[in-house]
Parts: structure tokens; C-alpha cells; sequence
């Protein structure tokens, strides 16, 4: 054969610049025993020849592979590279008969000049050289990811595919099937195509990570079985834009959450100054109320952050913990058993009445006068005082959010009893979910001063800018929960029993979801006052020179705030343009929603969630979760992080986000359905929802890391699934 042509075998890396990156890579693999079809390469000078000199070379390479077919692919200088991979960028051509070699060849040439590949990025034609194999006629046929690609975790191999060949995949025609392996454990996240069994992609697996451990680096694989069920590796390349590995271990043993209570308000790295003083005097303030009413202990630490991200205790649960409070828990259940009751779902119509008294006659009005009363002296108050009006104001908060989760828990456990009754009483009937029975209980409200994006002090609150709202449907959603409520009662007309036991059910959880919103619309009353004070501080120490910019008071910590109040200097440690680049490189990362080591009853219990609300395992779900809000609704996928991003959602897009509070509220008027990272049956994101009619998924964990901009899916908020729309997956 001629010497212009290489076989692939013999290349390696320092040929690169001749053969491209895909064809050195290739040669590579032969090299480290890896089962790669054979074939040949045409170096990059292979552009530079007429047409005749190019024919004749071909004409060889076809000679000498003998009958085809034949895959044709570039192998470009710039491709395959550790920051930018082309990949899918140049044409291939496959099934190719001995005879088209040539317009094949030319084909791929040409495509170094397709407008997206320029958009990509700049390459010069004439240093693309063509690579041509033998072809294998695959019955699966994907992709091989030796890191997590949404995590960063580096022992996962995550493994794509489809039926047939793979180019559906490179296409974006299919979704395929995703599998996750970690050692001898397969994990099926989806199986639309059911292409390949839990053997293979062990086998995939381990044939991928001993690649991607002899080139030292997490590797992008593309990999063939065929009708002997052979596994063939097609090419392999550097992974590219991969996360960070970073370690997810607690400081402290036991078990925490990312979507427990102040989880679900909380979407972001946490700055200093929030998570060292409002958030841990909220956690203070709601575990007194809790012990009071109670009787439950808390042990410390009430959370942990981790890389930057914030994980809520969920230790006050634990076996040992709820041993060590139970005479406590005794005591108060003796003294009040329906307030104690309330525990316990089936119980929980006994103890919310109660609750929501107490709320309304004391804490309530009490609330209204404290911030009534800061927000007429916070601008007045000394700066060395507001630290104490804070404290105040944070603890009150505490307190307030335990009669929130009193109440909101009520509902979402008065909810799983409507559920389950629905699931066995109507569903078999009816179909459909409970779901439309709680909506289009009460229009949403515009967003108030108080009304917040984060509970971090970072954001402030109030109205955001690009959320107009217009085109509320509210109505669309009370006429579904009409005809929903009269069909439940012309099926349960026959069962005197039962009806009474669903109207009681129902007229509690309607009430419920009302007197949670009042709530949660209610709670963040001093936010405003509290952000005001912190920002007196910040004026302070802009003053004193210890600051150059009044927020950066948001990057400090509590005890080098109140020390330099004190009247001393900051400690070189407070290195606020560190910490804000530290936040920022941390919102990149993706969060588990877990950290630490489970108890395998509590476990269970949390895993089972979802299925308490009627969620439905899905082959072909991109992500799933909690069904929030009922119905289906396609679109294509907005992901909003923030306020800064709000005027970036067009009517008709699905809204992703990692969490919604009160000041997101707007943007649902132009979503077609809502899907989160964090949330829970009672989380605002799943009420607003249904107020408006549009279907919600919450509680996903990653879908602002899987879902991207412009991708078509079909959300589910009955099911609790969100897939690839129908046209790109058949």
C-alpha cells in the first residue's frame, strides 16, 4: 500500500499531527489490546491532492481492505482534544460499498467547512485526514463515559445506548438507554430501548475504565456490540467540560439532606454571612419549637455544608436520637395526644386544628408586631445593636417556620391519605390521579416587598425584574378540580362510608393547602427588615476601610462580623474576593441530595416518597420525582438559575429550576409545565402549579444539570416523569 496511507494499528500520538487525534487515539487503543475494527488512514495531506491523485489513492485503500462495508469518518488536527472534542462536528458516512470510498472520502473533506463546525470553531480543511475502517454491523451501539458527566464522579461509568447503530445518539433522533456502573453494580436510570443487559454493561464497563486507567484520564468512548454479541471499541477520546472531582463527605457522621425543609428554599451555594448567622439561628428557633411541642431532641451539628452546599440534618430521626427523646416525647403525647397526633398521617386530622389555632391566636399577631416594630427602628437603631435585632428576628423566624412545618405537614401527610383513598377507591374507575382535587384552591398573589428568590440574605427581595404576569389560568385549573370533585362523587355515591370518609379527607386538604400558602407567603415577613440591617453593617465597615463594597459584608462570617463591630480588624482569612470566586466556582458543581451514611429503615421511607403521591417508574424518563401538579404539557426546556435569568423564559417553555419561592411565582404565567431540582408535595413550586393549571415535577435532584436549554421533553406532573418529546425518540 502506498505511504501516504497508514494502517491504524501503527499510528500512535506523535502522529497526530499528520493522522488527527481520532486516528492516533484509535491506533492507541490497538496498542493497549482494546478490539478495534482495522482500517487504514488518510493523513491530512490527502486534502491537498487533485481529485485524480486522490482517486487513485482510494482505489488502492479498497484493494487492499478488500469487500466492504466501510465506515468513513475524519479525523481532523484539532479534533479529540482535552478542551474542545469536535465531536459529531465532521461528517461520517457508514455502510460504505468499495466503490464509494472516493465520494465518501470527499464528503467528509467538505465537511470541515459546514457552518457548524465554523460555529464551533475555526479549522483549517486542509489538516483533516479521513479514516477509513471495517464496519461493524452492531445490534447495540453507544457511548461510554468514564466519569459522571453531571457530577464529576470519577468511579462511575455512565453508559449510553441504542439499538442498532449509534449515530442516533450523535443525531439527538434517540435518547437511549442511560446506565450507571460503579464497581460490579449496574443501575439503570432508563431503558426506552432495552438495548443492552446488565452483563454488557458491566462488560462495557470495565473494558471503558481500563482505557480511560491506562490513558490516565476519565475517557468519552464509543463502543459496538455485534450479532455475535462481540464488544468492539470504535474510538475513545479525553472527556471534556468534565466537573471537579470533588469529595462529598461530611464533616460530621450521620446523614443529611439537601431537600428537607430549609433545603427546599435554598438552591445555591450559601454565602458566609446567611449560613453562619440566619440560617443557623432559624434552625435553632425551630428545633425549641419542636422540642416544646414535642418533645423531639435535635442533635448537633443541624447541618453540614459541603463544597459549599447546604444539607439539613435529618439525625433528629434517627433510631438512637428518637430512643434518647422518647420518654420526652412520651410525656408531651400523655399531656396532649391530639396535638402529638399529628405525627402520624392517619392521625393528622385530629392535630392540625389545634395547631393552626395556636398559629393564628398567638404566634401569628406576634410575628406581625416584632417586624412591625424592627422595620420602625432598624435605620435608627446604633450598627452595634442590630446584631441583637437580628438574633431577635431570626429566632422569631425559627419559631415560625415550625408552625409552617406543623401546618405544611399536615398537608402533605393529609395529602398522602387523599392519595392512597384515590389509588384504591377511584383510580380503577376514573384513572388519572388525586392531584386535580387540590388545585385551584386559591389565585396566586403578585409577589410582596417581602416576598423572596433564596432565603439567602444575598438576594433581595421583592418584586424581580422580567417576571410580567400576565396570562394567569387560574380557571382552567378550578374547572379541572370541578370535574374532578363531581366525578369522585358520582363513583362513591353507592358507598355511603366512603363518601363521607373522602369529603372529610378532601374539605381538610383543600383547607390545608390555603392556610399553608398564608403561611409561606407570611413567613419571610422580616427578611427585608433583617437584609436592611445586615447592610447598615456593611456601610459600617465600608467606612471603617475593612470593606470596599457594601455587600461584601454577605461574605463574612458571623463571628468576624460581630468581632469587628467590636472594634477590631478582620482576620486575613476573610478574604472576600476568594469567596466570591469560591461560590461561584461552586454553583457549578452538581450536589447529591444526600451526604453521609443512611439508616436503611429511614432510607426506604425517603426513597418510597415519591410513590406515596403517585409517582410511576418510567423506561424512558430523562429525570423523575415527586408528582406535584397533575397533567402533560411539552416544550422546550428554559433553565433559570436566578432573577438575573427570569426575562429569559418565553411563553410556552418548561421552566427549570432548582427550586421556586414566592418571587418566582410570576414566572409560571408563561411556563408550560415546572420542573425542580428540590421540592416537595408542599414545596411553593408544586402549589403554584396547581393554582395555575400547569404540570409540576419536584424534588428531581439534578434536572438543571440534565435538562438543557432547547431540549423538547414531555413533563408528566401526574407520574412524576419528564422524557424526551415523542418526535425525538421514535
Amino acid at each position: 500500500m502506498s505511504s501516504t496511507v497508514h494502517q491504524l494499528r501503527d499510528v500512535r500520538m506523535e502522529d497526530a499531527a499528520h493522522v488527527g487525534g481520532k486516528a492516533a487515539g484509535i491506533g492507541e487503543l490497538f496498542a493497549v489490546g482494546a478490539r478495534v475494527p482495522d482500517g487504514v488512514v488518510l493523513p491530512a495531506s490527502v486534502a491537498a491532492m487533485t481529485a485524480e491523485e486522490r482517486e487513485r489513492l482510494i482505489a488502492a485503500v479498497a484493494d487492499e481492505l478488500g469487500a466492504g462495508p466501510f465506515a468513513v469518518r475524519s479525523s481532523g488536527v484539532a479534533e479529540d482534544g482535552a478542551e474542545r472534542s469536535f465531536a459529531g462536528m465532521f461528517e461520517t458516512v457508514l455502510d460504505v460499498a468499495p466503490d464509494g470510498l472516493s465520494a465518501a472520502a470527499n464528503r467528509v473533506l467538505a465537511s470541515a467547512d459546514a457552518s457548524r463546525v465554523a460555529a464551533y470553531g475555526p479549522v483549517d480543511g486542509a489538516r483533516l485526514a479521513v479514516i477509513v475502517q471495517r464496519m461493524v454491523s452492531p445490534l447495540a451501539a453507544g457511548v461510554a463515559l468514564t466519569a459522571d458527566p453531571i457530577s464529576g464522579d470519577r468511579k462511575s461509568v455512565v453508559i449510553t445506548a441504542v439499538r442498532g447503530l449509534g449515530d442516533r445518539l450523535v443525531s439527538g433522533t434517540a435518547a437511549g438507554d442511560e446506565w450507571v456502573v460503579r464497581g460490579r453494580e449496574a443501575d439503570a436510570r432508563r431503558q426506552p430501548e432495552r438495548a443492552i443487559d446488565r452483563d454488557q454493561a458491566l462488560e462495557i464497563a470495565a473494558e471503558a475504565q481500563r482505557i480511560a486507567d491506562v490513558r490516565g484520564t476519565p475517557q468519552d468512548i464509543e463502543w459496538a456490540i455485534d450479532g455475535d454479541g462481540t464488544l468492539w471499541i470504535l474510538q475513545a477520546r479525553p472527556m471534556t467540560a468534565l466537573p471537579p472531582a470533588v469529595s462529598w463527605v461530611p464533616a460530621a457522621p450521620g446523614i443529611y439532606h439537601r431537600a428537607f425543609r430549609f433545603g427546599e428554599w435554598i438552591g445555591e451555594p450559601v454565602t458566609p454571612l446567611f449560613e453562619s448567622w440566619l440560617l443557623s439561628d432559624l434552625e435553632v428557633g425551630l428545633h425549641a419549637w419542636i422540642k416544646g411541642e414535642l418533645g423531639q431532641r435535635a442533635p448537633l451539628p443541624h447541618h453540614v455544608v459541603v463544597n459549599g452546599w447546604y444539607f439539613y440534618s435529618l439525625n433528629w430521626i434517627a433510631p438512637g436520637n428518637m430512643l434518647r427523646s422518647l420518654p420526652s416525647i412520651l410525656w408531651h403525647v400523655a399531656r396532649t395526644p391530639k396535638a402529638a397526633a399529628g405525627v402520624i398521617p392517619g392521625l393528622v386530622r385530629h392535630s392540625f386544628p389545634i395547631m393552626e389555632r395556636r398559629w393564628r391566636a398567638d404566634l401569628q399577631p406576634r410575628y406581625r408586631a416584632a417586624v412591625a416594630d424592627a422595620e420602625a427602628r432598624v435605620d435608627a437603631t446604633p450598627v452595634s445593636e442590630l446584631p441583637a435585632l437580628i438574633d431577635e428576628l431570626a429566632g422569631l423566624a425559627g419559631e415560625y417556620f415550625g408552625s409552617v412545618v406543623a401546618l405544611a405537614g399536615a398537608a402533605y401527610k393529609m395529602e398522602i391519605n387523599l392519595a392512597k383513598f384515590y389509588r384504591r377507591h377511584l383510580e380503577p374507575t376514573l384513572g388519572g390521579s388525586h392531584l386535580p382535587l387540590l388545585s385551584g384552591i386559591e389565585p396566586p398573589t403578585e409577589p410582596e416587598p417581602h416576598a423572596v428568590v433564596s432565603l439567602d440574605w444575598w438576594y433581595a427581595p421583592g418584586r424581580q425584574a422580567g417576571s410580567p404576569t400576565e396570562g394567569a389560568a387560574h380557571g382552567r385549573a378550578v374547572a379541572a378540580r370541578g370535574g374532578a370533585e363531581a366525578a369522585a362523587l358520582e363513583t362513591l355515591a353507592s358507598s355511603p362510608r366512603r363518601l363521607r370518609d373522602y369529603q372529610r379527607m378532601l374539605g381538610d386538604g383543600q383547607h390545608l393547602v390555603s392556610i399553608r400558602e398564608e403561611q409561606v407567603r407570611e413567613w419571610t415577613l422580616p427578611w427585608p427588615v433583617m437584609r436592611r440591617a445586615v447592610l447598615r453593617i456593611g456601610e459600617s465597615l465600608v467606612a471603617r476601610g475593612l470593606l470596599d463594597n457594601v455587600d461584601d459584608v454577605f461574605f463574612l462570617y458571623r463571628d468576624e462580623v460581630l468581632a469587628a463591630l467590636d472594634g477590631g480588624e478582620l482576620p486575613s482569612v476573610a478574604n472576600v474576593p476568594y469567596r466570591r470566586a469560591q461560590r461561584e466556582e461552586q454553583a457549578k458543581l452538581v450536589p447529591p441530595m444526600s451526604v453521609g451514611k443512611w439508616n436503611p429503615m429511614l432510607k426506604r421511607y425517603v426513597d418510597s416518597y415519591p410513590a406515596m403521591f403517585g409517582a410511576k417508574p418510567s423506561d424512558r424518563a430523562i429525570v423523575s420525582g415527586v408528582p406535584a401538579s397533575p397533567g402533560t404539557a411539552t416544550g422546550p426546556v428554559r433553565v433559570i438559575r436566578g432573577p438575573h435569568e427570569f426575562d429569559q423564559l418565553e411563553p410556552g417553555e418548561v421552566l427549570v429550576a432548582p427550586f421556586t419561592a414566592p418571587a418566582w411565582t410570576p414566572l409560571f404565567t408563561r411556563a408550560a409545565a415546572v420542573v425542580t431540582d428540590v421540592g416537595s408535595a408542599a414545596a411553593h413550586a408544586s402549589i403554584v402549579a396547581r393554582e395555575y393549571g400547569i404540570p409540576a415535577v419536584v424534588g428531581t435532584g439534578d434536572a438543571t444539570a440534565r435538562l438543557r436549554n432547547g431540549m423538547v421533553v414531555t413533563v408528566d406532573g401526574s407520574t412524576g416523569n419528564v422524557e424526551p418529546a415523542e418526535e425525538v425518540v421514535r
